[in-house]
């Protein structure tokens, strides 16, 4: 007999966690599961990103995590569908889902994307949210964490039982990937990139800084938000020729023509940019943040780790992987090899089906 899962997220479009919900949503076995799809925000973007089977439920209101309003239009929206499962994706949505499911009586299960503790305590009273999280995440039948560090800032933090929570690395389509890194001529290659939203916690600035006096390879930064002007504004008076493509839906040319991809977050999840770089064979270097960037990569093996915030390493990185073909390529075989071992979407998918 087959499960009706009701999947809740705030959007089905925007970053890595949602593109992977997407997926997830595309290949969930029909065989076993009837899903349906409930959202707190509409972008326009759903019909392209939703498979046409998959029933569409928008609760349209600002996201704020102690949302009475959410909880009670959720709670409706559960007794309604009479769902087997409710699956919520980050924190936010989490707290919200949980709060509701566990009204209604139908199991929760929360997928854990970021890592929590960096997330909550730049926000304002962090103290409560932690409360939220701790109180509503053990009252879940299950968590899944999408990194190892994830789940250990769960139980260390926030009082978690370790035996609540499974840990599912994320998983790229690596044929998919090389498939659409041919699809256009981003009119560049040999450059440093960036992808992700232009904001505060991808600390973007580091790149600039380690590159600045023009000493090194253009930067593209591919993304879009606040922090656009700012950026440009620090490359000009840095010297660094930069350029902000904006967000792009198949980002893949881009990855693929770059001598390197750099991520230098504050903080991460687990970062789905470093394993699409890995897939179109493009060397990757990371600040070691917190996240589970170290199990992506192995240092000197399937990429590069760099310590946070000193943008002397960042560049002496750069300049170690842009500066010899044959080392960049042993990078990128060691994390192709590694991806193909433990990164693929198949696999990943298959967890997600097993547990649910």
């Amino acid at each position: 007999m087959k499960k009706k899962i009701l999947f809740v997220a705030y959007s089905i479009c925007g970053g890595g966690s949602e593109r992977r919900l997407a997926s997830i949503l595309r290949e969930l076995d029909r065989e076993k599961f009837e899903p349906h799809l409930c959202v707190f925000s509409l972008t326009g973007g759903e019909k392209d990103a939703l498979p046409a089977d998959v029933p569409l439920h928008p609760l349209p209101a600002a996201l704020r995590p102690a949302s009475l309003s959410l909880i009670w239009q959720l709670y409706r929206l559960i007794l309604g569908l009479k769902p087997d499962k409710v699956f919520s994706v980050l924190w936010g949505v989490n707290v919200i889902a949980a709060a509701a499911a566990k009204l209604a009586g139908v199991p929760a299960v929360l997928n854990e994307a970021t890592t929590p503790s960096e997330s909550v305590k730049r926000l304002p009273l962090p103290f409560l949210r932690k409360k939220m999280i701790s109180f509503f995440y053990r009252r879940a039948e299950r968590i899944i964490t999408v990194s190892e560090f994830a789940k250990a800032d769960l139980v260390n933090v926030f009082g978690v039982p370790a035996e609540k929570i499974t840990t599912i690395h994320n998983g790229v389509r690596v044929a998919e990937i090389g498939i659409a890194a041919r699809e256009y001529d981003p009119g560049a290659t040999g450059f440093v990139l960036g992808c992700g939203g232009l904001n505060w916690w991808k600390n973007y600035s580091l790149a600039i800084k380690a590159l600045a006096g023009g000493a090194g390879p253009a930067l593209i930064i591919l993304g879009k938000g606040p922090l656009k002007e700012r950026l440009q504004k620090e490359a000009a008076e840095a010297g660094v020729e930069l350029s902000l493509p904006g967000h792009k839906e198949n980002p893949y040319p881009y990855f693929r023509q770059a001598a390197v991809l750099i991520l230098t977050s504050r903080y991460e999840g687990f970062p789905n940019v470093l394993l699409e770089a890995m897939a179109c064979g493009t060397p990757v270097i990371s600040v070691d943040c917190p996240g589970g960037i170290r199990e992506i990569i192995e240092d000197g093996v399937t990429g590069l780790l760099v310590p946070q915030d000193d943008p002397v390493a960042l560049y002496a990185a750069i300049k170690r992987v842009t500066g010899s073909a044959a080392f960049s390529g042993w990078l990128a075989a060691g994390a192709r090899a590694r991806l193909k071992e433990r990164f693929l979407f198949k696999r990943m998918l298959a967890s997600y089906e097993r547990l649910l």
